[in-house]
């Protein structure tokens, strides 16, 4: 049946993939590109882990590329890139360089301390307070996608995700997911759960995740 005419803010609510599909077309494959890997998914985060993965896209876009990308499927990223993209998103448009050690100390005292690190600036602070605004009515919104994440006295923002897995050959593996933020008009904290092939009819990332 569809969603009939969506606004973009809609389009979010209800996760509508021919809203992401004419933004993405309006946008072009090359500003795409651009901002593709402005938000990291082009390189390795560089967290002090081993075996980091820098993703997987595209050298040249055709439409459907484009189309597909638009709405999360065609490439493939890292749970970490998305989380960092994500908290780039809202948290002022800054990408951070990830980090697990705060501080190293010892029987003396601190040793070491490990201060934030910006990468880049990917969004304006004013295009990031739309997207607070935006990715909070997806879970405050009682119809909207992300509603399962309302918690009453709370202002928490998210976007769901229901992705096709590998090269979408098998349409039974799938990934469902749910990154959240809190609190939504001053983020501190994102979390991202995801479900790896999920069992049942109800698989996707705002029914499960």
């Amino acid at each position: 049946s569809g969603h009939g005419a969506q606004t973009f803010a809609e389009g979010v609510k209800n996760s509508c993939n021919p809203v992401f599909m004419e933004v993405g077309l309006a946008m072009g494959a090359q500003t795409f590109m651009n901002y593709f890997e402005a938000f990291g998914f082009t390189s390795k985060t560089g967290i002090e882990l081993g075996g980091e993965s820098s993703g997987l896209f595209y050298d040249t876009m055709s439409e459907v590329d484009l189309a597909t990308s638009s709405f999360g499927q065609g490439f493939q990223i890292t749970p970490l890139q998305l989380i960092t993209a994500v908290s780039a998103t809202v948290n002022g448009g800054e990408r951070m360089r990830p980090t697990i050690v705060k501080e190293i100390s010892n029987d003396d005292g601190v040793v070491k301390t490990y201060q934030p690190e910006v990468v880049n600036r990917v969004i304006s602070e004013k295009t990031s307070q739309k997207m607070r605004e935006l990715l909070e009515a997806v879970v405050s919104d009682h119809n909207a996608t992300g509603k399962n994440a309302y918690v009453k006295g709370y202002r928490i923002g998210g976007k769901t995700g229901t992705s096709e897995k590998g090269d979408r050959s098998d349409k039974s593996k799938r990934i469902a997911s749910f990154i959240g933020f809190a609190p939504a008009d001053d983020p501190q904290i994102a979390i991202l759960v995801m479900l790896d092939e999920p069992n049942g009819y109800e698989y996707f990332g705002g029914l499960t995740a």
